[in-house]
Parts: structure tokens; C-alpha cells; sequence
């Protein structure tokens, strides 16, 4: 499986952390550190997968969530959604939407693994 993704958070450590282990899996990865950024490089590269902290400068992910949802180029993407703080805090914020997932740090990353397959089926592109 091979997808090209797209990191948004604004620790540098956790960017890093996941890019590594995706990049290890042969995935491109893109990283952005704010929320603003997130819809522009979602909008230029159009990535199989979003995984984006909700909590960010710029816009929260949650709010870059219905800029992409306005945007046919970027409305099918699918989104894991991560942070901190627990899921029942957040989920007036989180969207209801068969194509989100809300995964709470310290990141699994073998529970991301299996929500990235689950999300990416047919595994994003071969280049």
C-alpha cells in the first residue's frame, strides 16, 4: 500500500514521528504546522489521507475540516483526526462522517496503521 498523506500538527516531534513510520511504509508524506496551511496543501496535492492535530495556529483542524468539505477537489478525502485531549472533549468538534477517525496521543502507531488501511482499502496509488 502505497498513499501519499498529509501531516498537519504544530509538534514538530509528532510530525516527525508519523512521517517517519510512513515513510518507512514507502507512503509520501507532506507535513504542515497549521491549520490554514492544511487546506492549501490538501487543495495542491489532493492526498489520499489527511491526518491532522484538531488543535492548531492558523485554523483547527476541525475548522479546516469544512473548508475542505466545501472544496469537490477535497471533499472525499478521508481524515484521522488526533490530539490529546479525550475524545468525549472533542466531539461536539469532530464531524460525523464515515471517512473520520479520532485517534488520541500518545498515537498507537499500530492502531494508525490499521485505521489507515481501513480508511485506504485499495492503499492510495502505485507511483
Amino acid at each position: 500500500m502505497i498513499a501519499q498523506i498529509l501531516i498537519a500538527d504544530d509538534n514538530t516531534d509528532i510530525n516527525e514521528l508519523i512521517s517517519d513510520f510512513l515513510t518507512a511504509r514507502n507512503h509520501k508524506v507532506i507535513v504542515v504546522t497549521d491549520g490554514f496551511a492544511l487546506a492549501q496543501k490538501a487543495a495542491e496535492h489532493k492526498p489520499h489521507l489527511i491526518i491532522t492535530d484538531i488543535q492548531m495556529p492558523g485554523a483547527y483542524g476541525s475548522a479546516a475540516y469544512k473548508v475542505l468539505q466545501n472544496d469537490p477537489k477535497t471533499a472525499s478525502i478521508p481524515i484521522i483526526f488526533i490530539s490529546a485531549h479525550p475524545y468525549e472533549k472533542l466531539k461536539p468538534l469532530l464531524p460525523v462522517d464515515p471517512k473520520t477517525r479520532f485517534v488520541q496521543k500518545p498515537i498507537s502507531l499500530d492502531a494508525l496503521e490499521v485505521i489507515i488501511k481501513e480508511l485506504l482499502p485499495l492503499g492510495g496509488y502505485v507511483p
